[in-house]
Parts: structure tokens; C-alpha cells; sequence
């Protein structure tokens, strides 16, 4: 047989106990929440020294960064070039390029590679063959 449980007498709650936790006689003004402080002023902080930033260089002024843009410029220049031309000395090898070719050739996007395609075609060297889709190709002229 199962040795019986006794049960202990629970207390009952004191005066003083159950008149802390009444707070029907608080006002909402003596509340306070974690997430809603009381109302108190800001505090104001004033700085005595302001920092003044620092000037922006202008791409005009006369210490030469007008030159390094244009060097720059420059070299981007210089690099589509080059790159134009790698693509003309592909049509030695080829009767008719397609534009996934070049994107291959030269290691860049799609739209890249058509805006390539596109300058050697208003400057006269290759011609458009299709308009769009797979079917487009380009040949030298």
C-alpha cells in the first residue's frame, strides 16, 4: 500500500499583504513602466565649440585634381579601346561574331559586351545581322 501524502494547512495572506498589493488608491501619475518614462524635461546639451567642417574639393580647383579626372578619364578611354580592338582582331579568326562571344572574350556582362558591339557599329567597322533574340549576329565590314 502507498504510504499516504499529508497535506500541510495553507496560510492565509496578512492585512499587511494583501494592502500593498491594492493599488486601487494609486494614481496613473504614480505608475511607472518600463517603457514610458515619467514626463521630465530634456536635457539640453550645449556645445561651446562647433567644428567646422572641411572644405570639399572641387574638381576645378588648381591643385591638379582637375588633371587626375582627366587622367582617369583617360585611361577608361584607353582601356575601351583596347578592348574594341580585341574584339576586331576576333573577326580574323571568325566570318561572324555573336554577342556571347565577346562577353567570353573579354570576361563582361551581356550589356556590356552589346554597348561594345553597338560603338564598333555607328563607327562604321561591323554590321548588325538580325535584330533581336539568338539569331543576332555581327559582321565585319
Amino acid at each position: 500500500m502507498p504510504p499516504e501524502e499529508t497535506k500541510e494547512p495553507t496560510e492565509t495572506p496578512t492585512e499587511e499583504a494583501t494592502a500593498s498589493s491594492d493599488t486601487s488608491d494609486t494614481t496613473e501619475a504614480d505608475t511607472q513602466t518600463a517603457q514610458m518614462p515619467p514626463n521630465e524635461p530634456l536635457a539640453v546639451e550645449t556645445k561651446t565649440e562647433e567644428a567646422t567642417p572641411a572644405p570639399r574639393q572641387s574638381f576645378t580647383s588648381s591643385d591638379g585634381n582637375l588633371d587626375l579626372l582627366n587622367q582617369a578619364n583617360q585611361a577608361v578611354q584607353d582601356k575601351i579601346k583596347l578592348r574594341l580592338e580585341k574584339i576586331m582582331t576576333m573577326f580574323d579568326t571568325k566570318p561572324k561574331i555573336k554577342n556571347n562571344q565577346v562577353e567570353l572574350l573579354l570576361h563582361v556582362s551581356d550589356a556590356t559586351a552589346t554597348r561594345y558591339l553597338d560603338i564598333l557599329e555607328k563607327e562604321g567597322r561591323i554590321k548588325q545581322i538580325g535584330i533581336t533574340g539568338k539569331s543576332v549576329y555581327y559582321i565585319k565590314v
